[in-house]
């Protein structure tokens, strides 16, 4: 089922911002953010737009048309800066639960560090 509020506030939440840093970065009101969040309302197309750009996922991710949550990442592999695997782990990376990513963020920081 669609619902445009759980995926914006993932990738704010993702992104550690409040509401109002959202709202002061495409020009609209912490309301509407909220508003937007408990999918109370949706916002217009300039505000899809200007999210997509913003969260530097496509306006399909947003909308959950598709779960590719980049066209920038295709451009990305396109240009041969990622590799056919990197992709796929960053696609599974944008699918754990936030205490999830922290356990591979910890572990990748762990194995560096050797």
């Amino acid at each position: 089922m669609y619902h445009f509020g759980n995926r914006l506030k993932e990738l704010r939440q993702e992104k550690n911002l409040t509401q109002a840093d959202v709202a002061n970065a495409i020009g609209t009101s912490q309301r509407n953010i909220g508003r937007w969040e408990n999918n109370e309302n949706e916002p217009g197309a300039s505000f899809v737009i200007k999210l997509a750009n913003f969260f530097e996922v496509s306006s399909d991710y947003l909308l959950e048309i598709t779960d590719d949550f980049s066209l920038t990442s295709k451009k990305l592999l396109q240009k041969e800066t990622l590799s056919q695997n990197e992709y796929k782990l960053i696609e599974k990376y944008r699918k754990l639960s936030t205490t999830e990513k922290q356990l591979i963020d910890q572990t990748i920081s762990t194995l560096n560090s050797k």
